[in-house]
C-alpha cells in the first residue's frame, strides 16, 4: 500500500467550527503484519484523510492553489448553465477562501439563486473554508450583428409575436412577456407594430410625461 502521511493537528484558525488545520511533518510510515486491528483501523482512517491533508498543504504554494482552482472550477461548472452564466474569474486564497466572479449573459433571470448555487458548490469542497461570489452583467451583442444601427447595437434578442388574424391576443401576450422579463431583471423594449389599430395604449399605463 502507498505510504500514509503523518501529520499533527494544530489549533483551529478562523474557519469552520471543529475543522482542524493539518500541519505536514514529512514523516511516512507503512503498515506491517504485526499491527493489531486497532492500529490497522487507525492507519485506514489516516489514509482516508490523506487527500484532505494534501489539498490543505497545497494552499501554501502557487502551484498547489492552481490545482485547487481547477478543482473548484470543475465543481462550479457543474451547477452553471453556460447559456446563462459563466465563471469570469476564480482565485483560491492561502486561507482556503475561494473568490468567484460570475458573468451573466442576461439580466432576465434570478441571479441571486445562481450565486447561491455557486457558493454552495464551492463550499462543498472539503478543503474550502468559505466562498465569496460576485457577479456582473455582460453587454450583449446585437442580434443584427455588425449591421445594427447605433440604437440596436446592444440589443441581444428580438422576440416577435405575430398572427395572420386580428383579435387573437397578440398584444396581450407581448405585454405579459415583456413585463415578465422585466420583473426578472431584464431591460425590455416593447413596440406595437400594428400601424392601423395599436392596442398598447389601452393595455399599458405609462407614467405622466413618459413621451417628450
Amino acid at each position: 500500500p502507498a505510504p500514509a502521511v503523518s501529520f499533527a493537528l494544530g489549533l483551529t484558525r478562523s474557519g469552520r467550527s471543529g475543522d482542524p488545520e493539518p500541519v505536514c511533518t514529512g514523516r511516512q510510515h507503512k503498515p506491517t503484519m504485526h499491527m493489531g486491528l486497532h492500529h490497522l483501523h487507525n492507519h485506514a482512517t489516516m489514509r482516508i484523510g490523506t487527500s484532505f491533508v494534501r489539498r490543505r498543504c497545497a494552499l501554501a504554494t502557487a502551484r498547489g492553489r492552481a490545482r485547487l482552482e481547477e478543482e473548484a472550477l470543475a465543481a462550479l461548472n457543474g451547477v452553471l448553465d453556460p447559456a446563462l452564466a459563466r465563471c469570469k474569474r476564480l482565485a483560491v486564497q492561502p486561507d482556503a477562501t475561494v473568490a468567484v466572479k460570475l458573468e451573466f449573459r442576461s439580466g432576465a433571470m434570478r441571479r441571486g439563486a445562481v450565486e447561491a448555487a455557486a457558493a454552495a458548490a464551492i463550499e462543498a469542497l472539503p478543503w474550502a473554508r468559505r466562498s465569496s461570489v460576485e457577479s456582473t452583467l455582460s453587454r450583449p451583442r446585437s442580434f443584427m450583428g455588425s449591421n445594427a444601427p447605433p440604437s440596436l447595437r446592444h440589443v441581444g434578442a428580438l422576440v416577435g409575436i405575430s398572427s395572420c388574424k386580428g383579435g387573437v391576443g397578440k398584444s396581450t401576450v407581448a405585454v405579459n412577456l415583456a413585463y415578465a422579463l422585466a420583473t426578472q431583471g431584464g431591460r425590455v423594449g416593447l413596440l406595437d407594430a400594428d400601424v392601423h389599430g395599436p392596442s398598447l395604449p389601452s393595455l399599458v399605463r405609462l407614467a405622466p410625461r413618459s413621451f417628450p
